[in-house]
């Protein structure tokens, strides 16, 4: 997220398959200052391209210094939200939040517990703690991370072989 134009406009990548949470009036929540303040959206606009790459501006933001102070955040909403909007994803999909906690096997064995999750710069990366409580990253792709069962609160890992050194 950063800055665009002279009138508080924010540049943002957006992650999210509902673009409809990004309807004015909607609550959004920015992580500042050690707190989630919450912001109303006044205005969104997706680019030319059809990409994901939207404008956004919010209350209190009007100017390009102000928008210059998100450069590098990110935007929540409320589990609750998301959970209102949950019969809209395909039959297959979930939300990130629904990962935390799941129990992780390896070799049809429980191995560990999904601990959190790392945006990084080309995907995700699961945090997942390991029965001996040593934390592991796993990059979250299909070849090695299997969410068949994640209503079960399972998750099947297959790493490639050095990854983890156990």
């Amino acid at each position: 997220m950063g800055g665009h134009a002279l009138n508080g406009r924010l540049k943002i990548n957006v992650i999210s398959d509902n673009l409809n949470r990004f309807r004015k009036g909607n609550h959004i929540f920015i992580f500042e200052n050690n707190d989630y303040k919450q912001y109303t959206i006044e205005e969104f606009k997706q680019l030319a391209d059809g990409g994901r790459i939207c404008l956004l501006r919010i209350n209190g933001v009007f100017d390009r210094t102000a928008a210059q102070a998100f450069k590098g955040k990110e935007i929540f909403i409320t589990q609750q939200e998301a959970e209102e909007t949950r019969d809209q994803l395909e039959e297959n999909d979930f939300y990130y939040f629904d990962l935390v906690g799941c129990e992780v096997f390896l070799d049809n064995k429980k191995f560990a517990e999904v601990t959190d999750i790392l945006q990084a710069g080309s995907g995700e990366i699961l945090i997942i703690t390991d029965n001996k409580g040593k934390q592991l990253m796993i990059p979250f792709i299909d070849s090695m991370v299997d969410t068949s069962r994640i209503k079960e609160m399972r998750l099947d890992i297959y790493p490639i072989e050095g990854l983890f050194d156990i």
